[in-house]
C-alpha cells in the first residue's frame, strides 16, 4: 500500500483545522432564515427524495424527522424559531413537558437543574444557560405533534438588577412578569402553579397556545392530496357581494393550465332547471390567482377563479354555469338565490367548528342545508378545517361540502386554525367576501352585509386577541356600522368567545372592547365557535345576566364537528350540551317583529330553543310579504 506524501498529510491538515471549522462557524441568530423559511425548504428537500408513502410514515415520527435534517437545518430549527435582544449577560431558563423535551436544549449546551415548574399538575424539568447581551435564539416546540403544550421560557439578569427583553421575533410573543398563577399562554388558562423562588424575579416569554404545533416539519401530514383538481371546475362557494339582493361572488378550483375565467347567468324559468329567456343569459368574465402548495407531490399547482357578478335582481332565482369561455368548458346549470329586497319572513343557518371529523360534518351540512332548503345563507363561526395552510385540510373540507356551497350563499370568518403557521393565506385564497370592513385589516376577513330586516357583522377574533389595537380598530368599525344600520335585528359573528363554554378558556380582552359596541346597539344575538361544546347564554348586558331579551345580549357557541370538551356551567349559561354536533336555524317573522332560534342535532332532534319578540315595527315605507 502506497503511503501517503508528506504534502497529502499537511493538506489533510489544513482541511482538518482550517477549512471544516470554518464551514461550521455559525450563522449569527439575527440571519438564520424565519423557521416558516426552513420548514418549508426541508419539506421541498425530502419530497423531492421521498416517495409519498415514505413521507406519510415520516411525518408523524419526530424522532425520525431530527434524523433527517442536515446540520444547517438543525441549527436553524435550534436556534431561530423565537429570537429576542438582551441588553446584559442574561440566563435563560427553559421549562418543558416531560414528554416532549425539545433537542435543541442539548445542542446549545443547556444543563438540566435541579428546580422544577409545576403546569398542569405535572413537575416540568428546568434547563439553564448563560448569555451575552445581545441577540439570544431559542429553538422549535417540535417537529410532530406529541408536544402537549408549549415549553416554558424565563429570562433573568445575570448581574445586576434590571433587564430588558426587546425585539422579539414573531412579534406576537408577550414578555410578562414571572409569578405563580400567571398564564404561561396569553390566549388561553394555562396557570403557573409552583415557580422557584430563583425564577419569580424573572421575565416570562408568553406563547399563544396556537404555538404548541406550529413548527411541524411535515405541515403536510398527507403528502398526498385524495381529491386532485382537474380542468373542470369544482370546489365551488357562492358569497354576498357589495349588496346581497343584487350582487353575488363565485369562487372555485381548477388544474393549473385552465388559465380562462367565465360564467353564464341568467333567471330561472318557472321550472327552475333552465333559462327564462335564452336573451337574458350573461357572460361575465372574472380572474384566476394561481396558487402552490409543493410538498403536495400529485396536485402541486392550481387555480383558484373568482368572479364578482353586479345588478342583480333582488329575491330572484338564477340559474348559473361555470367554465373557461369555450363552448364545451360549461358545468351544468346550478340555482342560487338573491336577498329580498322587501321585506318577507326569512331563514338562515349557523354553524360553529367544523376542523376535524369531516365526513361526520359533511352528513350534519348537508341534513341542515335537506330540511332547510328556502334558507337565504349560511354563517360559519371559524376554524373551517384544522390546519389552515394544509391545502388537503381544505380539498377534504370542500369534497364533505359538495352539493351546499354551489347552492346557497356561504358568510364564514376565520379562526385560530386558519391562521396555523403563515396566517389566513389559504382561507383568503379560497373565499371571495365582501371588502367593507375597517381600513388596515384585510377587507375579507371583517365585513358586514345586510339580508332583509337582519344586519349581519363578522370579525376578526384572531387578530384581536393578539393585537389590543386590532380589537380597537374593529370595535370602532362596528360601532359606526351599527349606528348606521336600519336593520331591526343585529347579529355578530366572530371565533374566540367572549362568554366560554371550555372549562378553562377567558378572552377578558374581546369582552372589555367589543361588550360595549353589542351593548350600546343591543346586538340580538353573538354567535361564535373555538370551545367546542355547546353554550347559549342569558340575556348579558354589562357583563351581567338580565332578565329578557329586551335588556341584553345571547351569545352562543356551537360545534358542527366531531371535536369535543366538557361544558363547565357558570353564571351566565342558560343551556348547555357536550358532546353533540348541532347546526342552528334562525328564523325571522318580519311582520310579528319576532325572531325563533333553534339548535338541532344531526338526526333532527331539536336542542335548544329561544324566542325573541320586540314591539311590532310600524315603518310606513316598509312593504311585508308573508
Amino acid at each position: 500500500m502506497e503511503r501517503p506524501s508528506v504534502f497529502r498529510l499537511l493538506v489533510a491538515i489544513l482541511l482538518a483545522t482550517t477549512i471544516i471549522p470554518a464551514c461550521d462557524r455559525p450563522v449569527p441568530i439575527e440571519r438564520l432564515p424565519l423557521t416558516s423559511e426552513t420548514l418549508t425548504a426541508i419539506g421541498k428537500r425530502l419530497s423531492q427524495k421521498q416517495s409519498a408513502a415514505e413521507l406519510s410514515k415520516l411525518a408523524p415520527r419526530g424522532d425520525l424527522l431530527l434524523a433527517s435534517l442536515t446540520s444547517k437545518e438543525r441549527d436553524a430549527l435550534g436556534r431561530g424559531y423565537l429570537r429576542f435582544q438582551v441588553d446584559r449577560p442574561a440566563i435563560v431558563e427553559v421549562a418543558a413537558s416531560p414528554s416532549s423535551i425539545p433537542f435543541w436544549l442539548s445542542d446549545q449546551k443547556f444543563l438540566r437543574t435541579a428546580e422544577t415548574v409545576r403546569i398542569h399538575g405535572a413537575d416540568w424539568p428546568v434547563f439553564r444557560q448563560r448569555f451575552q447581551p445581545g441577540w439570544i435564539g431559542l429553538g422549535v416546540n417540535g417537529l410532530d405533534r406529541s408536544a402537549p403544550t408549549h415549553y416554558v421560557a424565563f429570562v433573568r439578569p445575570a448581574t445586576g438588577r434590571s433587564l430588558a427583553v426587546s425585539k422579539l421575533v414573531p412579534d406576537d410573543w408577550r414578555v410578562v412578569a414571572a409569578h405563580e398563577g400567571v398564564s404561561t399562554t396569553f390566549d388561553s388558562e394555562t396557570p403557573i402553579e409552583r415557580l422557584p423562588a430563583i425564577l419569580k424575579e424573572a421575565s416570562l416569554l408568553q406563547s399563544a397556545r396556537g404555538r404548541r404545533n406550529s413548527t411541524l416539519l411535515a405541515r403536510g401530514r398527507v403528502w398526498k392530496t385524495h381529491v386532485v383538481s382537474g380542468t373542470s371546475p369544482d370546489q365551488v362557494t357562492i358569497a354576498f357581494g357589495s349588496d346581497p339582493a343584487s350582487s353575488l361572488a363565485w369562487t372555485w378550483r381548477t388544474s393549473a393550465e385552465v388559465r380562462s375565467t367565465s360564467l353564464r347567468i341568467a333567471p330561472a324559468s318557472e321550472s327552475g332547471t333552465e333559462p327564462a329567456d335564452p336573451r337574458t343569459i350573461r357572460l361575465v368574465r372574472g380572474e384566476s390567482t394561481r396558487v402552490e402548495i409543493r410538498e403536495l407531490l400529485n396536485d402541486p399547482v392550481i387555480r383558484r377563479h373568482r368572479v364578482v357578478v353586479d345588478g342583480l335582481e333582488p329575491d330572484t332565482k338564477y340559474l348559473y354555469s361555470l367554465g373557461d369561455g369555450s363552448a364545451a368548458g360549461w358545468t351544468r346549470w346550478q340555482s342560487v338565490k338573491t336577498a329580498p329586497a322587501r321585506l318577507r319572513n326569512y331563514r338562515f343557518l349557523y354553524l360553529g367548528d367544523a376542523q376535524c371529523g369531516l365526513e361526520g360534518w359533511g352528513k350534519l351540512l348537508h341534513k341542515a342545508f335537506d330540511r332547510n332548503t328556502g334558507a337565504g345563507f349560511v354563517l360559519l363561526a371559524g376554524d373551517l378545517v384544522d390546519r389552515g395552510n394544509e391545502r388537503t385540510n381544505w380539498d377534504h373540507f370542500f369534497l364533505r361540502a359538495e352539493g351546499v356551497f354551489d347552492k346557497i350563499p356561504l358568510m364564514p370568518c376565520a379562526g385560530n386554525h386558519e391562521y396555523l403557521d403563515r396566517g389566513p393565506w389559504l382561507y383568503s385564497s379560497f373565499f371571495e367576501l365582501p371588502r367593507n370592513g375597517p381600513i388596515g385589516i384585510d377587507p375579507k376577513l371583517v365585513y358586514s352585509f345586510e339580508y332583509g330586516d337582519s344586519f349581519v357583522a363578522v370579525l376578526d377574533s384572531t387578530l384581536a386577541v393578539f393585537s389590543q389595537k386590532a380589537a380597537q380598530l374593529q370595535a370602532e368599525w362596528l360601532d359606526a356600522a351599527l349606528a348606521r344600520t336600519r336593520a331591526t335585528w343585529k347579529f355578530v359573528m366572530f371565533h374566540h368567545p367572549v362568554y366560554a363554554s371550555h372549562p378553562t378558556r377567558l378572552y377578558p380582552s374581546l369582552l372589555e372592547v367589543w361588550g360595549p359596541v353589542f351593548d350600546k346597539h343591543h346586538v340580538d344575538m353573538v354567535l361564535q365557535g373555538h370551545d367546542h361544546a355547546y353554550l347559549r347564554t342569558y340575556p348579558m348586558y354589562a357583563d351581567q345576566p338580565v332578565e329578557s331579551n329586551a335588556q341584553g345580549t345571547t351569545y352562543v357557541v356551537s360545534v358542527s364537528g366531531e371535536k369535543y370538551c366538557d361544558v363547565d356551567p357558570r353564571n351566565y349559561t342558560a343551556a348547555s350540551l357536550s358532546h353533540v354536533s348541532t347546526y342552528q336555524t334562525i328564523d325571522i317573522d318580519v311582520a310579528r317583529s319576532r325572531l325563533t332560534y333553534r339548535a338541532w342535532d344531526l338526526q333532527g332532534r331539536e336542542v335548544d330553543q329561544l324566542l325573541i319578540e320586540k314591539p311590532p315595527q310600524v315603518i310606513a315605507h316598509r312593504r311585508f310579504d308573508e
